[in-house]
């Protein structure tokens, strides 16, 4: 299945908002860049390979193509033996297939593959009340399929407001791995250790850049995480420029 028409013209910069989304189709070989434009902001990331075409079924205006594989952040792990991407290096699906490259980093190297991306039910354990609405990462990546590609969708267990969605790479995110004081493990000083929130690490202006290996969709999500210092106290825009 060829990507489907994009809302993001080729070669200018768009803008994610504050606390939004974006939801960008790549055709294979196309090039994207995202700008940590103020250096301060953490951008949630997944990509959705589109699956091959079925002669059976209708086009996805009329018929809701299920994008039941991703990039994972588990099986990339397995694949590179780390706990983070190092550019160049190659992502990962859920099926083990390569899904995009990635080409180059300004921004320092510090990207996080472990927390999950933030819902609601994060945002309740934080304290924001039952009955108040705090945007996340969670919606946000189904509200930009929705909105930009319509007809394409998650499959269950990820499509519904209560569910989660799949572990994003959280772009510029900085999460420290910290050993114990005492190991307990001479041959894994790390078994046990301790992670912590910390704000971005990212210069002013940092960037990452992806090729599509195969032609999926790209969702990003400005992260709207206020409440622990990731984002350096406040969620802020970034940019993103797709390339042929």
């Amino acid at each position: 299945m060829s990507a489907p028409p994009s809302p993001y013209a080729l070669n200018a910069t768009h803008t994610i908002p504050a606390r939004s989304s974006v939801a960008i189709p790549l055709s294979a070989s196309q090039k994207l860049t995202v700008i940590n434009t103020h250096g301060t902001q953490v951008v949630d990331f997944w990509a959705f390979r589109l699956p091959a075409p079925n002669p059976a079924t209708s086009a996805p205006s009329s018929h809701q193509v299920d994008l039941a594989t991703c990039l994972s952040m588990s099986h990339t792990r397995a694949a590179l033996l780390g706990l983070s991407p190092v550019a160049p290096c190659t992502l990962y699906t859920n099926q083990r297939t390569p899904i995009l490259k990635f080409v180059s980093d300004t921004s320092g190297g510090i990207h996080d593959t472990l927390m999950a991306a933030c819902d609601i039910h994060r945002y309740r354990q934080l304290g924001v009340p039952e009955g108040q609405y705090h945007e996340n990462c969670a919606d946000n990546c189904r509200l930009a399929l929705q909105r930009d590609v319509p007809g394409y969708v998650l499959p269950a267990p990820f499509n519904t407001p209560e569910s989660t969605v799949p572990d994003p790479l959280n772009l510029f995110m900085n999460i420290p791995v910290a050993p114990l004081s005492h190991a307990l493990h001479e041959s894994n000083v790390t078994a046990g250790g301790k992670l912590s929130f910390e704000p971005t690490i990212s210069p002013k202006g940092g960037r990452v850049a992806f090729e599509a290996l195969v032609d999926c969709i790209v969702v990003m999500s400005c992260c709207p995480q206020d409440l622990v210092p990731i984002n350096h106290g406040g969620p802020v825009e970034c940019q993103f420029v797709v390339e042929a």
